[in-house]
């Protein structure tokens, strides 16, 4: 894994003790696989759910615990919302070593038949956002590692999750695509939704991207919070929690197969 095929390997920016400069970890304190988070809140749920869980501390938008779950040594960190803070968190992440990586999080779902609440798995994502574009051009896809697809998969039919696959769409404004947007929503999604698209989301495509041409395993497991296309929503009160809970459980359990190998 440190010699990748082509001529992408970043230079590592270490600190004090090896630690890169804004993850403030080094390689003894992240595990082989780590799950990535936007919510800087849902870092301590996750980290919750672990057989044991070590706080390592905060830096920026990074908060990481690393412990144990499914019998294996795993991580969990925050990296904020958008895509260039993703871009920092996989780049550093190779940097010392940890070479898997599944994002739980939300998205907003533009094909009319997906009900809030699905979870979504994407196979890939389309570029249309910028950090990538710093990287290489339009033509370089961003899909699914195929073996984090297929451990996320097999990890919700374990659970007994349904989970829908397909294309999302990731972009860098929140406030034109989503429950907060301007007027022309509607407008907006309609050319994705004619060609399959099925939600949006922030991030998952500099991770695909970016993850792929650094020969690191990636995956994502996203709850539909809400569809665009129709106006629903989960209750927030009621439902959020649950459905999060059970990312959660696929995603670490999709992670410990990575692991694994």
């Amino acid at each position: 894994m440190d010699n990748l095929r082509n001529n992408f390997d970043s230079v590592p920016q270490y600190e004090a003790d090896k630690k890169v400069h804004h993850l403030n970890l080094n390689e003894s304190q992240i595990a082989p696989g780590c799950i990535l988070t936007s919510n800087l809140e849902r870092t301590k749920v996750i980290a919750d759910t672990f057989d044991k869980a070590e706080y390592l501390g905060q830096h920026r938008e990074y908060i990481t615990y690393t412990g144990e779950k499914h019998g294996v040594p795993m991580s969990v960190m925050s990296c904020g919302n958008g895509c260039m803070p993703m871009e920092i968190a996989v780049e550093e992440l190779r940097h010392i070593k940890c070479y898997n990586i599944i994002k739980v999080g939300t998205c907003s779902a533009i094909d009319p038949s997906i009900k809030p609440g699905t979870l979504i798995v994407p196979t890939g994502a389309c570029r249309c956002e910028g950090a990538t574009l710093e990287y290489l051009n339009l033509q370089y896809p961003a899909v699914a590692d195929l073996d984090g697809f297929w451990a996320l998969k097999e990890a919700a039919k374990e659970v007994g999750v349904t989970v829908k696959d397909g294309i999302v769409r990731t972009h860098d404004a929140l406030f034109l695509e989503s429950r907060f947007a301007h007027d022309g929503v509607a407008e907006r999604i309609k050319p994705w939704q004619e060609l399959g698209v099925i939600a949006t989301d922030n991030e998952v495509a500099t991770m695909y991207t970016v993850g792929s041409i650094l020969q690191m395993k990636t995956g994502a497991v996203l709850v539909a919070v809400d569809n665009l296309a129709t106006g629903e929503a989960i209750d927030f009160d009621t439902e959020y929690d649950k459905l999060i809970a059970q990312a959660i459980e696929v995603g670490t359990l999709a992670l410990s197969k990575l692991i694994r190998g």
